[in-house]
């Protein structure tokens, strides 16, 4: 009788413990890119804010074995505010740029490589353009708070569709203990945008391999309650951008043409920098972007993004 009780507490013990041991296979993202949280409330301008809601899971990378560590499938909810540089500027004559509104559906590809490597692809279905109401949502928005109301949105880009793919790789190139080098390299074509862009990502502090790593959100696929697996670390990525279309500025191919766009700048340079935090289940980043300016008229920009995920 003793012997039956030692036995069912190792069996229930066994059986608790394979449940704390699952894979995190699912994980629930959000991202917000503000110019607000460069904390100069001055600014209120050019991409001024940005929304994506994510949905991950890992899936069967059994066609790809030995050398896939694991595949990711992503559903994307996007939505995207552009504005001129000032909100108090009524007339096209004083605008650096139109105003735009858009809002999306994406789904994703992620590709994490045991060699320190990683591709992503992206396909993108989505609206820009007045029937969105994008404008209403801003002013209300501004008015609730006593800001700033935003009075250029009669000029903004019309409707149209946006039809683009996305893709990314990224490999490490020199590889530390407590900083390393990757090169990460990215591409857009569609209706909504048109780039191709080259960024070099320094990384000091306590990390992780990229198909591991916060940094390409490589952190799902973790064992719940598994070796602990933190990292914290701060990254600084310059890069520069060629821009073959941007529909915000220069409006929609598909559609009626728009009252008031500009031409696009050719070359953009990027810089990123943050802090990267990750956890078992909990990542979290904060991402400044500087970039140079995006029309003739315009002036360089800042904003930041911040980056939540949780894995289930």
């Amino acid at each position: 009788m003793h012997f039956n009780k030692v036995l069912g507490t190792i069996l229930v013990f066994c059986s608790l413990l394979s449940e704390a041991q699952k894979i995190l296979s699912r994980e629930i993202q959000g991202e917000n890119d503000n110019d607000a949280y460069t904390l100069d409330f001055s600014r209120d301008q050019y991409y001024t804010q940005g929304v994506a809601l994510r949905y991950r899971f890992l899936t069967d990378s059994s066609k790809w074995k030995p050398s896939l560590d694991k595949k990711v499938r992503s559903y994307v909810l996007n939505h995207r505010f552009y504005t001129a540089k000032h909100l108090w500027w009524e007339d096209t004559t004083e605008m650096d740029r139109p105003y735009a509104g858009q809002i999306s559906l994406s789904a994703t590809n992620e590709y994490y490589f045991k060699n320190s490597s990683y591709i992503y692809a992206e396909l993108e279905l989505g609206w820009m353009g007045p029937a969105l109401r994008m404008g209403d949502l801003q002013y209300s928005w501004h008015k609730f708070f006593g800001m700033q109301l935003p009075l250029g949105w009669d000029y903004q880009i019309d409707d149209t569709p946006i039809i683009n793919v996305y893709g990314k790789y990224a490999k490490a190139l020199l590889e530390g203990e407590d900083m390393d080098l990757l090169s990460e390299s990215n591409f857009a074509f569609g209706t909504g945008f048109s780039h191709f862009r080259q960024e070099f990502v320094f990384r000091l502090g306590n990390f992780l391999p990229i198909h591991k790593s916060t940094q390409y959100n490589g952190a799902i696929g973790r064992v719940n309650n598994g070796p602990k697996q933190f990292e914290g670390y701060f990254f600084l990525s310059p890069g520069i951008e060629y821009v073959t279309y941007n529909s915000t500025i220069e409006g929609g191919v598909i559609g009626s043409e728009s009252v008031f766009t500009k031409t696009s700048e050719k070359w953009i340079y990027q810089t990123r920098a943050g802090l990267m935090f990750s956890w078992t289940k909990f990542d979290f980043a904060l991402i400044y972007y500087r970039r140079t300016r995006e029309t003739p008229e315009s002036t360089f920009h800042k904003y930041m993004g911040i980056r939540l995920a949780q894995r289930f």
